[in-house]
């Protein structure tokens, strides 16, 4: 239990999720475990500024993510859909929507996960050195980026992260940190997901309740084989 005056430690993890697959369910409970969130909030991005435009709408991809999570076994409301970028200005600028969850609930220390790949993109983010005073990190493997790129990628941040060797993390100038974690990485691409579909395929990793939403408003070109 936390106590009363204490912080709330909260997993963000944002993306597109066109469609959320089991691959994000299982990095998301991974990350609860391995870094001891009090919660994790799945936070689907309205209109993404790096990012090609999603194929489902917001309201589509923020529903089959709610229908995932409510046939995950175990994670007893620690896990949830925040639809709050629908209601924030475009483009879906990540600086933002963390702005606008402190103001509604201050009580929470936010870690944004964010894959490697996205780590040596983060100088370029909108407004990215007033978000590195205001989260902390969490860094998941990607193929072809080591430990040694993504140390690298922390120290020339601005506020810069330097390694606390006994806590094994990062920590910059803001009392903020970062953590990278190289024991779990995704299976598989949305896109590939996608693909699939089209084709008439149920692709292995879909959750079951999200295949049956996609079905059902007939999604991604998905065509009922004959």
């Amino acid at each position: 239990m936390v106590a009363p005056d204490e912080e709330l430690r909260v997993g963000l993890f944002g993306g597109t999720f066109d469609p959320v697959h089991q691959g994000h369910i299982d990095l998301a409970l991974h990350v609860v475990i391995r870094c001891r969130l009090d919660g994790l909030l799945f936070i689907p991005a309205l209109l993404p500024p790096h990012k090609q435009q999603p194929m489902a709408s917001f309201a589509h991809r923020a529903a089959m993510i709610e229908a995932a999570l409510a046939d995950c076994q175990g994670i007893e409301g620690r896990i949830c859909c925040s639809r709050i970028e629908a209601r924030l200005p475009e483009p879906s600028y990540t600086n933002n929507t963390v702005q606008a969850l402190i103001q509604e609930k201050g009580s929470c220390r936010y870690s944004l996960i964010i894959g490697a790949d996205s780590l040596l993109d983060l100088p370029h983010w909108h407004r990215i050195e007033e978000l590195l005073t205001l989260i902390d990190l969490i860094v998941i493997q990607r193929e072809a980026i080591d430990a040694a790129a993504v140390a690298r990628a922390l120290a020339a941040l601005h506020p810069p992260f330097s390694y606390h060797a006994g806590q094994e993390r990062w920590q910059n100038q803001a009392g903020r940190t970062a953590v990278f974690l190289d024991d779990i990485a995704l299976p598989v691409s949305s896109s590939a997901i996608r693909e699939e579909l089209a084709r008439g395929l149920a692709p292995v990793f879909l959750p079951p309740p999200v295949l049956a939403y996609i079905r059902r408003h007939r999604l991604y070109g998905w065509q009922e084989p004959l």
